[in-house]
């Protein structure tokens, strides 16, 4: 069958070539923006490496045995390592472990695989400890990493894989994926679209998980009100807010990154940019707040929710966090 995955042509081409006998090489870097198709694409590649039933050259036929334990992720030859539950990175003793799995000999396979998503995640020693695994790989191991960017990792780890950069297809291409392929209704297919900002991976998880849209949708809802409240509600809202069920910091992360798209898609409109809104059901109150707001206010609105996020992720308390950042919102009078 084909590979199914929109866009990537030339990734795709490029790792078809390198299915071939004697072409693959033992480490991949596959790197891109969240939810762009990194795992589906490695994944892929591993199929083809090890379809019983390889219908063409670079193909694999998606129904032998070794196709589907792929898919259902229990395949013998194939490790997919990913971070603990519970932790923020990938560390030292995972990888250890995983090289004791990297120098057996393949059970079917021609390879032993193992997949690493996200690992701009890696620790520094988790990373260093890697390098033995790139530097001295066993014969019968191929190591597919995936990350955010290669930016993201030690140059020496980069520089010993071969680098595919995956990017977003164009909105209008997703919105024809999700109508065609997937018979998402036209309306719902558009706004997935641009929520999604032509990441295919991140259109389905909203459109399969129907409290993830309403949480963005309440996030959105929270800040138009924000921006009509002084900072008696303000504060308020911070108290309902931690009273939430389930409120945690990754909870309070998810609402930063929600308004921070309100935010720029503020100053595309602001700077009249040809470039596709994220929240498109909300481009009325977007084109309101940006005749009210200038140029300059907007950046350091960006920059105020570009911090906060810093400063989640380094453990601040989520709380001063939210207090700080909407100190920093105007007060408007946008109906």
């Amino acid at each position: 069958m084909q590979w199914n995955i929109l866009g990537h042509e030339t990734a795709i081409s490029f790792l078809k070539n390198h299915s071939k006998p004697g072409k693959t090489r033992h480490a991949y870097l596959i790197t891109g923006p969240d939810g762009v198709g990194r795992e589906t694409l490695a994944l892929a590649f591993a199929k083809t490496l090890n379809c019983q039933n390889p219908p063409a050259e670079g193909e694999f036929c998606g129904k032998c045995l070794a196709c589907r334990q792929i898919d259902e992720q229990r395949y013998p030859d194939l490790m997919i390592l990913r971070i603990s539950e519970g932790s923020k990175d990938l560390k030292i003793d995972q990888i250890r472990e995983m090289q004791q799995t990297l120098a057996l000999a393949p059970y079917q396979s021609t390879y032993r695989m193992v997949l690493i998503p996200d690992f701009q995640h890696a620790t520094i020693g988790a990373s260093n400890a890697l390098l033995k695994s790139l530097e001295e790989p066993p014969s019968k191991a191929l190591l597919i990493l995936t990350a955010d960017a290669k930016e993201s990792l030690l140059e020496t780890i980069a520089s010993r894989c071969e680098v595919l950069r995956l990017r977003p297809s164009s909105v209008g291409t997703l919105e024809g994926f999700l109508l065609n392929e997937k018979a998402i209704v036209p309306a719902r297919a558009k706004r997935l679209a641009h929520l999604a900002g032509g990441r295919v991976g991140r259109a389905l998880s909203f459109d399969q998980n129907q409290d993830l849209l309403d949480a963005y949708d309440e996030a959105l809802t929270d800040l138009g009100d924000l921006l009509n409240s002084r900072l008696r509600e303000r504060l308020q809202f911070i108290e309902r807010l931690q009273q939430r069920k389930g409120a945690s910091r990754e909870q309070f992360a998810f609402l930063i990154a929600t308004w921070l798209t309100f935010w720029r898609d503020v100053m595309i409109r602001h700077e009249r940019a040809d470039i596709p809104l994220v929240n498109i059901d909300h481009e009325q109150r977007i084109s309101e707040t940006a005749q009210l707001i200038p140029s300059r206010q907007i950046e350091k609105i960006l920059k105020v929710h570009e911090k906060a996020l810093v400063n989640l992720d380094a453990n601040l308390n989520p709380r001063l966090v939210i207090e700080n950042l909407l100190l920093a919102l105007p007060l408007l009078m946008v109906v």
